[in-house]
């Protein structure tokens, strides 16, 4: 009695290859796993903010240094996020640069704020404002591009690991 006929000698072969590859794709990272990294940076740096502009006086030089920190940090976690899926990355740049620009403008702000230059000052807004307002959309693209539901809650978004979400940061007033 033969066992291995070409045809089982195939199938090993079929499942052997079907083996490896499912052992490979579990190298990999999902779409989903991606999406919970790269938001799970972003709902950190809300949570930053949220807890600086939460403090009783905000507004004042060293909260604005402490925003700037946190756009910061968020900026390098994001830069170190390795991710496989091409529109992913395309967000995680886009949130580097929200985020450097952010830091920068922040920075501009509390510069001019110490001089005492109201145009300075009333410049480095502007430009916090224009960094800051690439938020919402982008945030709205990253939800729809990993398929979340958006949260109704108050707190930080906390959704299932299964459904990320992020949610914009309010923006901080001079």
């Amino acid at each position: 009695m033969r066992l291995a006929t070409p045809a089982v000698k195939q199938i090993y072969r079929v499942s052997g290859l079907l083996a490896l590859g499912l052992v490979l794709a579990s190298c990999s990272d999902s779409k989903v796993s991606q999406c919970s990294k790269l938001i799970e940076i972003a709902n950190q740096a809300v949570t930053g903010v949220k807890a600086v502009s939460e403090n009783p006086n905000p507004d004042n030089i060293n909260s604005m240094n402490k925003i700037a920190d946190v756009a910061n940090t968020a900026k390098a976690s994001m830069q170190e996020l390795s991710l496989s899926d091409p529109q992913l990355r395309d967000y995680q740049t886009r949130f580097v640069a929200m985020y450097t620009d952010t830091n920068q403008a922040t920075r501009d702000l509390v510069t001019a704020a110490e001089a005492k230059n109201a145009q300075s000052a009333q410049q480095a807004f502007e430009s916090l404002k224009t960094a800051t307002a690439q938020e919402g959309p982008l945030v709205t693209a990253v939800n729809d591009y990993c398929k979340v539901q958006p949260v109704t809650t108050e707190s930080p978004l906390e959704a299932p690991a299964a459904s990320p979400s992020v949610s914009p940061t309010a923006s901080p007033t001079p």
